[in-house]
């Protein structure tokens, strides 16, 4: 008598097996992930640039970066120094430095999906009083106790905070994050634009009033400041998507 062969097949369905193949690729790449991250942060560095940048006949310095988080004091008279904190993981993060006429160029960049915690932050440095313009593509911009001179910055996506400002114009724009401006002294202009993001600021009372404008397109605007259409400044306040809040201190 012949003998009986079963065959082997799967009983689970279609449905468990679709299943259980996705939770297995799941756990993979969770498991790599995980790797990636701890080989990263044990192989995280910082390495500090400072470089010096002599202002020659420049009337005012104009900063450039690609892709990193700004922070501007004041510094010693007729040079601009920078110093840029370089953090790298599993890759290393480009950072190079040039010039061209009155414009500083920072360009950075680094994979953050494969080193975790990688970038550059720099602390820049300028005389008193220099006109200074900072843009920097995708980065926080902070400033404090800057006097006197215009002061210009801008981001693409990130947030803009400074406090102690006593310069006679300050113009912040954000394409998607928050402004707050605290100011020691009156300035005579102060404009904030962010298409994405709350804006924040605290000016003095004092001789000066100012014709303000606030607008948001879908959010609050809270202001306890008088504005006078004949007024000696000027107050320019845009959001897309935020509430507005200015006050005297």
């Amino acid at each position: 008598m012949a003998e009986e062969t079963v065959a082997d097949y799967d009983i689970r369905s279609p449905a468990s097996r679709t299943f259980l193949t996705v939770v297995g690729t799941l756990v993979v790449v969770v498991v790599v992930a995980g790797l990636v991250i701890g080989a990263s942060i044990l192989m995280r560095e910082t390495k500090v640039s400072t470089s010096v940048v002599d202002l020659g006949d420049s009337g005012q310095i104009i900063v450039d970066a690609t892709s990193a988080d700004i922070t501007v004091r004041e510094g010693d008279a007729d040079v601009v120094k920078l110093v840029a904190k370089v953090t790298s993981g599993v890759r290393k993060t480009s950072y190079r430095l040039g010039r061209r006429g009155d414009v500083i160029k920072a360009e950075s960049g680094c994979q953050s999906w494969l080193s975790p915690g990688c970038g550059v932050s720099i602390v820049l440095e300028v005389p008193k009083g220099l006109p200074l313009v900072v843009n920097t593509a995708s980065g926080d911009i902070r400033a404090g106790d800057i006097q006197e001179g215009v002061l210009t910055v801008s981001s693409s996506s990130g947030d803009v905070k400074v406090d102690g400002l006593s310069v006679d114009e300050f113009s912040a724009q954000t394409g998607s994050g928050d402004i707050s401006a605290v100011f020691a002294d009156q300035p005579f202009a102060f404009k904030a634009t962010t298409d994405d993001g709350d804006i924040m600021a605290s000016i003095p009372t004092g001789r000066r009033t100012y014709d303000i404008t606030a607008r948001s397109k879908s959010g609050t605007v809270a202001s306890t400041m008088d504005s006078d259409k004949n007024g000696e400044g000027f107050i320019r306040a845009t959001t897309g998507s935020g509430n507005i809040r200015l006050s005297p201190s």
